[in-house]
């Protein structure tokens, strides 16, 4: 599975969360959480994992991002 496959495309439903510095490393840590505890399939779809695995690297970016502006 690809970065591209979670792309908005027109049209599509989308939905937008803001959130501070703490909580998007609270977040980044869950998903961290999340794909160490990852069942496995066939309990949870493949594509979970792949997702979890881009949604780890996107929100790394943005902590990154973060430190970078306000070093």
């Amino acid at each position: 599975m690809e970065e591209d496959a979670f792309e908005i495309y027109e049209g599509d439903w989308y939905c937008q969360m803001n959130m501070g510095i703490d909580e998007l490393r609270v977040f980044y840590d869950h998903i961290c959480y999340s794909i160490e505890a990852w069942p496995g399939s066939p309990r949870r779809p493949a594509e979970e994992q792949e997702y979890l695995k881009i949604l780890k690297s996107k929100v790394f970016a943005m902590i990154m991002q973060y430190n970078l502006d306000n070093s």
